[in-house]
């Protein structure tokens, strides 16, 4: 559990951009809450090479993950 009383779940982890920037505007849209979080060195990458091997996670409050996958399925199966 997070310090202020919030447990976060990681919805997906994303290896570029692109896909980070549509899972973030789908989730605005649903005003979703999410925080991104790149794994080991990545956002050292990212400043350095423009992306990153390690991936970024996107997590949401574990109460709304299954609200936020049901949003990426059905985004996904069109």
């Amino acid at each position: 559990m997070h310090k202020n009383g919030l447990e976060l779940a990681v919805l997906k982890t994303v290896k570029n951009n692109y896909e980070l920037n549509l899972i973030k505007d789908l989730l605005d849209q649903h005003k979703i809450p999410y925080i991104i979080k790149d794994r080991e060195s990545g956002g050292y990458m990212k400043i350095y090479s423009g992306f990153s091997i390690y991936g970024t996670d996107i997590l949401v409050e574990k109460s709304l993950l299954k609200k936020a996958k049901d949003i990426l399925d059905e985004f996904t199966s069109k």
